[in-house]
């Protein structure tokens, strides 16, 4: 489960629209906008954030992507698992979907990007 934005201005956008229409990334919505709502004011997180969360209780989700400790920390209060975006890189390199030295320039892209700022905020 992941709340992804649909602006080509995002890293991994283009790649995310890519899997969509090929079909093997599912786009959802949430069921309960409500408790949406609730999640947000009660532990003062993004809407995506919040809509990540309800997205994986709505589906029994079993492993969620997300960065952010508040909202790792929810998922597993929820018993969802949760990988970050360097922890399925780095198994997609031990798997041999991609090669060490890809995900190592993919890690320095996210870097280049923001990524570790957007961690930290």
């Amino acid at each position: 489960m992941e709340v992804v934005e649909r602006d080509w201005s995002f890293p991994g956008s283009l790649e995310t629209e890519e899997a969509v229409k090929e079909d093997w990334l599912k786009v959802r919505s949430v069921a309960d906008k409500a408790r949406v709502m609730d999640l947000m004011r009660k532990y003062r997180i993004s809407l995506g954030n919040a809509e990540t969360i309800q997205l994986a209780i709505e589906h029994g989700a079993e492993l969620a992507l997300a960065d952010e400790a508040e909202v790792r920390d929810l998922l597993e209060e929820y018993g969802v698992k949760v990988r970050g975006y360097i922890g399925v890189l780095i198994e997609a390199a031990k798997k041999g979907i991609i090669s060490p030295k890809e995900a190592k320039k993919a890690v320095r892209r996210l870097i280049e990007t923001g990524y570790r700022n957007w961690i930290q905020s």
